[in-house]
């Protein structure tokens, strides 16, 4: 018994001892595989996960008037790669720019022709190839402040979709504020995929988003002074007005009479209100406190509320006229009016007499497809004395 008790001990520890030893040889093989594969690709492959953080920070346009936005959600290649490059400007460079699967012969042939660093060698894999080089109207290069190349890009995303390969790209030309700098780079996935058509689109970065998805509308400005007066109105960021009536140029002048009428000193032209529309500059977005109001509810709504402000009949109704119908459409709406610090923050106003009072409403409004539990916003009504000005106007939270 005792002898048939060590044999089974024996076998028992021999199982043990080449289980542990399979999983050793599995361990090493990994570990050797991926210095191998780092071998072939060599130094410096950018992958995803460097990215992780800020990859989803880029929006696109999906209409082609960019009247509407969404983020970039992909599926994401395992590593890519991404060169900087400066190209001799005389040469022909009509063939530099691509967008397409390349075989790795020509991949290879594509390194040599325009002194690329070939960072992979994987014989049996396609290659997703993006380059691209900034230029004037001339196709002439321009040079940054300090006259050196520089450019910054991402691959913000990559999408496989039947027969066709969507690349996300985004680089430092997109926003129309950034001005035209010397620079070239070329993006390279290596991939095993196929596809008979490879397209890309531009993206915007988040900075660079909001700038063109908040916008500040229909600001209107009325003037009700004691007696008939002279007025000059100035706004704080005039770069940020994107639409105005008047043409606003260095500011409105204009005679004011108290019932609120007023004349272009420009022009003579009778006007009721002074128009602008702006890029916004503070960061509007849903917060703590607020409204949740149906969309069949907004005017009842916005009755009540816009005479709490301080706004007329009159005013009250200009307002829901122009809003109404973009906020109606909703199922709920989250509804909030900004502070004057944040108006103020937004865009200065500086009026010249200064007005007794000034009011200023800047309704700021998402639509909602459920309600969603917040505080309800504490609005204060100003008292309307003297000289008054009153703006109003609004935005959407995207």
């Amino acid at each position: 018994m005792e002898e048939k008790r060590q044999i089974k001990i024996s076998l028992k520890t021999a199982i043990i001892a080449i289980l542990l030893f399979v999983i050793i040889i599995i361990v090493c093989a990994v570990i050797s595989f991926k210095l191998v594969q780092k071998e072939k690709t060599g130094e410096n492959t950018g992958t995803f996960e460097g990215i992780t953080e800020t990859r989803n920070d880029y929006y696109y346009s999906v209409t082609n008037n960019y009247s509407n936005y969404r983020k970039v959600s992909c599926t994401y290649s395992d590593e890519y790669d991404i060169q900087y490059i400066s190209l001799d400007k005389t040469e022909d460079l009509s063939s530099f720019e691509v967008c397409e699967y390349m075989s790795y012969l020509d991949y290879t042939e594509y390194c040599k022709k325009w002194n690329l660093e070939q960072k992979y060698n994987y014989e049996d894999y396609n290659y997703i190839m993006f380059s691209y080089y900034c230029k004037n109207e001339d196709n002439n290069y321009l040079k940054d402040e300090n006259g050196t190349d520089n450019i910054k890009a991402e691959l913000a995303g990559l999408e496989y979709n039947n027969n066709e390969t969507v690349l996300y790209i985004w680089d430092g030309e997109i926003s129309s504020t950034m001005e035209y700098i010397s620079a070239a780079y070329v993006i390279t996935i290596p991939t095993t995929k196929e596809s008979n058509q490879v397209n890309y689109i531009s993206c915007f970065n988040y900075s660079q988003y909001t700038a063109l998805t908040t916008s500040i509308d229909k600001p209107i400005i009325y003037l009700y002074p004691k007696e008939e007066t002279e007025v000059f109105v100035n706004l704080g960021y005039p770069e940020k007005i994107t639409c105005s009536y008047p043409n606003y140029i260095n500011g409105w002048n204009v005679i004011a009479k108290p019932n609120g009428d007023l004349i272009d000193l420009n022009n003579g032209r009778k006007l009721y209100s002074l128009y602008y529309e702006s890029e916004s500059v503070a960061n509007f977005k849903a917060e703590e406190d607020g409204f949740i109001v149906k969309g069949t509810e907004v005017a009842k709504f916005l009755e009540e509320k816009l005479a709490i402000l301080g706004l007329t009949e009159r005013e009250t109704q200009e307002f829901i006229i122009y809003w109404l119908p973009k906020l109606q459409e909703n199922e709920y709406n989250y509804i909030r009016f900004a502070t004057t610090d944040e108006i103020d923050e937004n865009m200065p106003l500086e009026i010249n007499p200064n007005p007794d009072t000034i009011i200023r409403v800047l309704m700021t409004y998402k639509g909602l497809d459920y309600p969603i539990e917040i505080e309800e916003q504490e609005l204060v009504t100003p008292e309307r004395t003297g000289f008054v000005a009153v703006e109003w106007g609004g935005t959407e939270i995207n």
